[in-house]
C-alpha cells in the first residue's frame, strides 16, 4: 500500500473509531460523504477503503444512504498486542499477504541468520501442508503463522517437535475457545470430528554438532466462517462454525506461543507427550496408513513417548515414525 493510501486508510479508520467511542454511543453513524469531502476523494473510493477494512477483519456496518458504524476489531491482527503479551520476547512481524509464512522465514534466515522470529499473515497465496499439499489460507479467516527458533536440544528430540507443537496448539485452542480438541497423528487438530488446524515443521540440522540449526513451525488454524470447496466441506471446519463464537486471533496466537515456550523449557519432562497421547483419537482404531508411497490397513495400539505410532499391520507389530493416517476405517473397537 502506498504512503498516500496508508494515510487515507488510517484517517478513515480513526474517524470510524471516534464514532464508536464518542459518549459510548455505539450507533454513531459516520457519513461516507463527509469522509470523502475531508479527504478530497470520491465516495466510491471511501467505499473501497471500507470494503478493504472489512476484509481485514474490522466489523463495520453499512447503513444505506447514511454511512458506516464501527462495531468491533476483535478479528483484526494486532502486532503490538502480540508483542506485549508473549512471555518470551521475540521479533514479531505481521504481513498482509505472502506465499507461505514458512518460506518467508526460510528466506530471511538464509540471509540474516535470525535467532527467533514469528511471522503472521492475513493470507497465504501458496500455503503448504504436509506431503506438498495446499493449505487453504483465505484472507483474514484464520491464523497463518510460522515460528523460527534455535533449539538447544539434540537431534534425538527433533522428531517429537511436531507432537510438542500440536499438543501446545490444541491445549491453547481449548483454553481460549472453551472446547475440547483432539489430535490425529501426527500433525492435525480436530474439533467435532473435523479438521481445524494443520502443522508443518521444517528443520535444518547441524551434523557436526548433532543438533538442529533451526526449526520453523508453521501453524494454520481455521478461525472464522468460510466457504470450503466441495472436496473439503466434509473434512474441514472453523472454530466459529463449531462454537458460534468469534475468538480473537491475537489472544489465541499469544496463548499458543506461550504454551510452546513452556513445553520447550521442560522438553526433558515429556509433559507435552502425555498431553499429545491423551488428545489422540486414533488409538484403538483401525486406520488407513500411507507410508513410503504405499497404503496399509493398520490397527493402532498406542503412541509411544517418542511420538511413534505402534500398530499391527498384517498381524505384525510395528513402530511407525513417519507417514500419515489418510482415513479412519472404523470406530473404536
Amino acid at each position: 500500500m502506498k504512503r498516500a493510501n496508508e494515510t487515507i486508510y488510517k484517517y478513515i479508520l480513526e474517524q470510524l473509531k471516534i464514532g464508536k467511542n464518542k459518549d459510548n454511543d455505539s450507533s454513531k453513524i459516520i457519513s461516507g460523504a463527509s469522509l470523502a469531502k475531508n479527504l478530497h476523494i470520491s465516495r466510491s473510493y471511501v467505499s473501497k477503503v471500507i470494503a478493504k477494512l472489512i476484509e481485514k477483519g474490522y466489523d463495520i456496518k453499512k447503513v444505506d444512504r447514511m454511512g458506516y458504524i464501527y462495531q468491533s476489531d476483535i478479528k483484526v491482527l494486532d502486532e503490538k498486542y502480540i508483542k506485549t503479551h508473549i512471555i518470551k520476547q521475540k521479533n514479531v512481524q505481521i504481513l498482509d499477504s505472502v506465499d507461505s509464512t514458512n518460506n518467508y522465514l526460510k528466506k530471511i534466515q538464509k540471509n540474516e541468520k535470525l535467532e527467533e522470529m514469528i511471522v503472521i499473515a492475513d493470507a497465504q497465496t501458496a500455503g503448504r501442508g504436509r506431503l506438498g499439499r495446499t493449505f487453504i489460507s483465505n484472507y483474514a479467516k484464520g491464523i497463518y503463522m510460522s515460528i523460527l527458533f534455535k533449539p538447544t536440544f539434540s537431534l534425538a528430540y527433533a522428531k517429537k517437535i511436531t507432537c510438542l507443537v500440536a499438543a501446545a496448539t490444541s491445549l491453547a485452542i481449548d483454553q481460549i475457545a472453551g472446547v475440547k480438541t483432539q489430535i490425529k497423528w501426527v500433525n492435525d487438530i480436530y474439533l467435532n470430528s473435523k479438521k481445524i488446524c494443520g502443522i508443518l515443521t521444517e528443520a535444518a540440522t547441524s551434523i557436526e554438532q548433532d543438533s538442529l540449526e533451526y526449526v520453523i513451525i508453521g501453524i494454520g488454524i481455521n478461525m472464522y466462517y468460510q466457504n470450503f470447496d466441495e472436496k473439503l466441506q466434509n473434512i474441514a471446519t472453523s472454530i466459529e462454525e463449531q462454537t458460534n463464537k468469534i475468538i480473537s486471533r491475537n489472544e489465541l496466537i499469544v496463548q499458543i506461543i506461550n504454551q510452546i515456550d513452556a513445553y520447550l523449557d521442560h522438553i526433558d519432562d515429556d509433559i507435552y507427550m502425555d498431553e499429545y497421547i491423551k488428545k489422540s483419537f486414533v488409538i484403538g482404531k483401525t486406520v488407513e496408513l500411507y507410508k513410503n508411497n504405499q497404503t496399509f490397513i493398520a490397527k493402532v495400539i498406542n503412541i509411544n513417548k517418542e511420538g511413534e505410532l505402534e500398530v499391527f499391520i498384517d498381524g505384525r507389530k510395528q513402530k511407525i515414525s513417519t507417514g500419515e493416517i489418510t482415513r479412519m476405517s472404523v470406530r473404536y473397537e
